[in-house]
């Protein structure tokens, strides 16, 4: 009888433990294309990617993907035009993406479950478990697939060009090796092993209004402007011969300033969240630079004091007694000589541009690759010293290159900072053509992507410029590689009245947030 009791009340207890909402989760992602499996010996070729909340062994992996393929094949026979992106079950939600011919994109998630305590006929309590079906949306999961297949596709280009390379893809039956199936692996594994766990699916109401909708918040700015910040585009791309084709401009909160008409807004979609991302990071990063620079004073201090009472105390003891004249001959010394010169302080440091300059005895140090438009670095205005400044010249000082030559901090083991600049050089791979695109389409065929070099800046009112150059173009790797580049690009603009414009654009947009 006492262990009937026992087991009653572990019973209970456990029902209690799970009473309760758990979360809607996801179970498993993986991406395949059938055709790459086509025979029994190389069936698991099929899977290109594949993750779960826990260890799955390859053949469980094998019939997931083979009742994805059939459940999809099954309602393809009821609509042919298009293929099958939900099926709902008892606990499951199946979401399938086909974002290029060939390749499928499926998640399984596990719906979200409300455990309660109900009594039955005879007033028994029992455990009642609902699966919560209603809590997902099919839309915003099936939009949350295809945003992350336009990131993945904005930064590698497609699965399709990868996979068999520019010169196969027109042919009828394109060839597959290892290598280029390999690459796609890793491109695949790279961007979605981070990617795909960062979602919240209690957080679905917010993911429905930006999947779904999945639209570009724009400022409304008066048309002077607009036509200001398009005259400076076609003068930023006379200047530097059209190796900057298409300009995008973005406030602080992401919303659209302006794009070069030639950009197509598919790929303004897809920068945007790109380029948001920098510069959330980039923020994240002078946010931790700034508490660390008020933390730092404070333990210099106290590493002082302690030095002093440390000194004090050796001092006034007698074992130093023969030293202390010698001591104190030494300290007054040392005091009247200027402190020693830091790496910091031998070079010049341009926070305008983001980097640090080193002075060269070679005159003939600047290189020859840029075009002839483009200013040399003996033609580019330095920054002047702190006492040479006026209230003019520091206006001078206007933003950071988030990418391309970025300007970066390192400490050394005495937890001093030491700046330098580090190549970060980010290719897209957009639909919007380019005015080089007439050369590239007749050797990488007319619906190529184009593969452009993305350079963000972000001057001191916060507004985000971004800047495509496509990276085909002559000397284009060599230039973006050259801090000149930069130094140009910022002078130039600033040259233009960047200034004026940036403040009549602000004035717009309080303007308009006074009417709402």
């Amino acid at each position: 009888m006492p262990d009937n009791d026992s087991t009653l009340i572990d019973n209970e207890s456990e029902n209690k433990a799970l009473l309760g909402r758990t979360s809607p989760m996801l179970s498993y992602f993986c991406i395949y294309n059938p055709s790459l499996g086509q025979s029994e010996e190389n069936t698991k070729d099929q899977i290109l990617y594949y993750t779960a909340k826990k260890v799955v062994p390859a053949d469980v992996k094998m019939k997931q993907v083979g009742l994805a393929q059939a459940l999809v094949n099954v309602t393809s026979t009821f609509s042919p035009s298009r293929p099958t992106e939900n099926v709902h079950s008892q606990r499951n939600r199946m979401v399938f993406l086909q974002p290029e011919p060939g390749f499928w994109m499926h998640m399984c998630v596990e719906l979200g479950i409300l455990r309660r305590q109900i009594k039955d006929a005879n007033g028994k309590e029992k455990l009642a478990t609902e699966y919560r079906d209603a809590e997902l949306n099919d839309q915003a999961l099936s939009a949350v697939l295809k945003i992350g297949y336009e990131q993945f596709k904005l930064l590698n280009g497609t699965m399709t060009s990868i996979l068999y390379g520019d010169d196969d893809i027109d042919q009828a039956v394109p060839k597959v090796n290892r290598k280029r199936s390999r690459s796609l692996m890793l491109a695949i594994e790279e961007f979605f092993s981070t990617w795909i766990w960062q979602w919240d699916f209690d957080r679905l109401d917010t993911m429905v209004f930006g999947a779904v909708f999945n639209g570009i918040p724009s400022q409304p700015i008066l048309r002077s402007n607009y036509l200001g910040i398009h005259d400076l585009d076609l003068a930023i791309q006379k200047q530097f011969n059209s190796l900057i084709n298409h300009l995008l401009v973005l406030d602080d909160e992401g919303s659209l300033i302006y794009r070069s008409p030639s950009l197509q807004p598919s790929d303004v979609r897809a920068l945007r969240k790109y380029i948001l991302k920098r510069v959330e990071s980039h923020n994240a990063i002078q946010a931790e630079a700034l508490k660390r620079n008020e933390i730092e004073p404070v333990s210099k201090k106290e590493k002082a004091t302690s030095l002093k009472s440390l000194t004090k105390s050796l001092s006034q003891a007698h074992v130093f007694g023969y030293f202390t004249s010698k001591l104190s001959t030494s300290t007054t010394t040392n005091s009247s000589k200027p402190a020693p010169a830091t790496e910091s302080a031998t070079d010049n440091i341009d926070p305008a541009h983001g980097s640090t300059q080193q002075s060269s005895s070679d005159p003939n140090t600047t290189t020859d690759f840029l075009s002839p438009t483009i200013p040399s670095s003996t033609d580019i205005r330095i920054a002047p010293s702190s006492a040479e400044l006026d209230d003019s010249e520091l206006d001078t000082q206007h933003g950071t290159f988030l990418t391309g030559m970025v300007e970066s901090t390192t400490e050394d083991l005495n937890g001093d900072e030491h700046t330098f600049t580090k190549n970060d050089i980010v290719r897209v791979y957009l639909e919007s053509f380019s005015d080089l695109d007439d050369e590239f389409s007749s050797i990488h065929g007319s619906e190529a992507l184009t593969e452009y070099i993305l350079v963000i800046y972000k001057d001191q009112s916060n507004l985000v410029w971004s800047f495509l150059l496509p990276s085909f173009g002559q000397d284009v790797d060599d230039l973006v590689g050259n801090i000149d580049f930069y130094h140009s690009l910022e002078q130039f603009m600033i040259d233009s009245q960047m200034d004026k414009l940036i403040s009549a654009v602000w004035q717009n947009i309080e303007d308009g947030q006074k009417k709402r």
